[in-house]
C-alpha cells in the first residue's frame, strides 16, 4: 500500500495573546506528548504536525493539502480560531477528526465545534480526554480510512450483482474484482496432493480432533486454500470472500462437491490474512474494519438471542483461533469438522476463551447505517444444531433482539473498540444504532 500520511494541524494562539490556556503556551512540549502516542499507536502512517494562529492558514494550503494528506487531524489547543469552522465547510473533500484539548480548547469545542457538528448532521468524528490514547485512537480512524481506500477485495460468486459491492466503493473506496466458480475451479484442478499434502499436515497435527471430515474432505479444502491464495496474489487483493453456501448447496463446482473454504478462510485469518463467508461484502468490510482498526480478526457469525439467559450465541462454521492478533502467542483450540447445516465437507470448531470484552458490529453500505452492541464471552455452546464455532457471551439480549438491524451477519472482535468503530462510522456519515440501549 502507498504509504499513509496524515497533516495534524494545531490550533493555537500568536505570542503574548492572553487566553486558554494561557498566554505563551508551550505548544510545542504538548503537541509532542500528545503526538508520541499518537505516532505508536499508528506507525503505519506518517504525521505532520504544523502550527496555525488562524483559518487562512488553513484555507491556503488546502489545495496542496488534498494532493499530499489522506486526512486531518485537528487539535484545539486553544478557543474561538475557528479552523475547525473552515475544515467542516470540506469534509467531501478531505476526511477531518477533531481531538479538544483538555483546559486549551475546551470552550471552542463545547460551545462551537460539537454543536456545528450536530445540528449540520457532519461527518466528523470527535473526542474530549486527557488520556492521549484516546487522541492516538481517533487518529486511527483516518489511518483506517486511508487503507480501505487502498483495499482490494476478491469476490469469488456467480450472481451478477454489484449492488452492494457498488455501495461500499462509493463509501469507503475499496475495489471489488468478481470471479466466477469456474475460475475457481480452474485453479483448484491444477493443485496436486503433494502440494496440500503439508497444509493437511499443519491442520491435522494442530487439532484436538478429526469428528466427522475424511481425509478426502480436508485435501480438498487445503487445496481449495493453495487455489485461493493464488488468485490472490494475482489480483493482488488484499482479502478474499466466496459465495460458499451458494456454490456448493446448487452444485456449481460439479460432481456434489461441498468444497467449503472454511479451513481455507481458517489458515488466511490465523496468518493475519483474511477470508470471509458467502460473498458477503458488509461483512467483508467489517472485518476489514476490526483487521485494520484493532489489529486482529473479526468472527462472522450467525447469532441467536437467548432472553432466558440474557446471552447471545455467535455462531459460525469458519472462525479464527488468533483471536488475540496474529502476532500474539495465544492461540484457541480447535476440532475439525463437517459442515454443520448439511454435514458434508470440512470445517473448523474454535473453542473460545471467556471473560474477554467483545464488540460486535455490521454495516448496510446499501442503507446507510452502522450497528454495534457489546458483549463478555461466557462459554461455547455445544450441539450440532446451528453452525459448530458457538461463542456464548453475555449481553443485553431483550435490547439487542428489539433494536436488532435487519441483517443477520455480524462481526465479533475481542476487546472494546466500540468507540472506535462508531467514530469510523461517523466519518463515512453513517446513521449509527447502538443495538444494546
Amino acid at each position: 500500500m502507498k504509504q499513509i500520511r496524515i497533516k495534524v494541524v494545531v490550533q493555537a494562539k500568536k505570542e503574548n495573546v492572553p487566553g486558554w490556556p494561557h498566554i505563551n503556551y508551550g505548544y510545542e512540549k504538548k503537541t509532542e506528548e500528545i503526538m508520541s502516542s499518537v505516532r505508536e499507536y499508528n506507525d503505519d502512517a506518517i504525521f505532520d504536525v504544523v502550527k496555525y494562529t488562524s483559518p487562512q492558514e488553513a484555507e491556503e494550503t488546502f489545495e496542496e493539502d488534498k494532493k499530499k494528506y489522506d486526512g486531518i487531524l485537528l487539535l484545539l489547543m486553544t478557543n474561538w480560531i475557528k479552523i475547525d469552522n473552515f475544515y467542516a465547510k470540506h469534509t467531501d473533500e478531505m476526511p477531518v477528526a477533531i481531538a479538544g484539548i483538555c483546559f486549551c480548547g475546551s470552550g471552542s469545542l463545547l460551545e462551537s465545534t460539537v454543536p456545528m457538528i450536530r445540528e449540520n448532521n457532519l461527518p466528523i468524528p470527535y473526542c474530549s480526554s486527557t488520556n492521549n490514547m484516546d487522541i492516538a485512537k481517533l487518529a486511527r480512524t483516518l489511518v483506517v480510512n486511508a487503507k480501505l481506500k487502498r483495499t482490494t477485495v476478491l469476490v469469488i460468486k456467480n450472481d451478477k450483482s454489484l449492488a452492494r459491492e457498488t455501495e461500499a466503493h462509493k463509501r469507503f473506496g475499496t475495489k471489488f474484482i468478481v470471479k466466477s466458480s469456474k475460475e475457481l475451479m480452474d485453479e483448484f484442478k491444477n493443485v496436486p496432493n503433494t502440494e496440500a499434502e503439508p497444509i493437511v499436515k499443519k491442520w491435522t497435527g494442530n487439532t484436538l480432533g478429526i469428528i466427522e471430515p475424511s481425509e478426502s474432505d480436508i485435501y480438498e479444502g487445503a487445496k481449495l486454500y493453495l487455489a485461493l491464495k493464488k488468485m490472490v496474489k494475482e489480483n493482488k487483493a488484499n482479502a478474499v470472500t466466496v459465495d460458499c453456501l451458494a456454490l456448493s448447496y446448487e452444485d456449481k463446482y460439479g460432481k456434489n462437491r461441498h468444497m467449503y473454504p472454511c479451513l481455507s478462510h481458517f489458515q488466511m485469518n490465523n496468518d493475519g490474512e483474511l477470508g470471509v463467508c458467502e460473498a458477503d461484502i458488509d461483512a467483508t468490510m467489517s472485518c476489514l474494519i476490526s483487521l485494520y482498526l484493532a489489529k486482529k480478526e473479526g468472527f462472522v457469525s450467525d447469532p441467536v438471542i437467548d432472553t432466558s439467559s440474557d446471552q447471545i450465541i455467535y455462531a459460525h462454521c469458519v472462525a479464527c483461533r488468533k483471536v488475540y492478533g496474529t502476532n500474539d502467542a495465544r492461540s484457541c483450540d480447535y476440532y475439525i469438522r463437517s459442515h454443520a447445516e448439511d454435514q458434508l465437507g470440512a470445517s473448523v470448531q474454535v473453542i473460545f476463551p471467556t471473560g474477554e470484552k467483545l464488540t460486535t458490529f455490521t454495516m448496510s453500505n446499501v442503507n446507510g447505517w452502522g450497528a454495534i452492541h457489546s458483549a463478555e464471552s461466557v462459554g461455547n455452546a455445544g450441539g450440532d444444531a446451528g453452525c459448530r464455532s458457538k461463542l456464548v457471551a453475555k449481553c443485553n439480549a431483550r435490547a439487542i433482539m428489539d433494536n436488532w438491524m435487519p441483517q443477520w451477519h455480524r462481526v465479533t472482535v475481542f476487546g472494546d473498540f466500540r468507540t472506535d468503530i462508531m467514530n469510523l462510522f461517523k466519518l463515512k456519515g453513517m446513521r449509527i444504532v447502538e443495538e444494546d440501549k
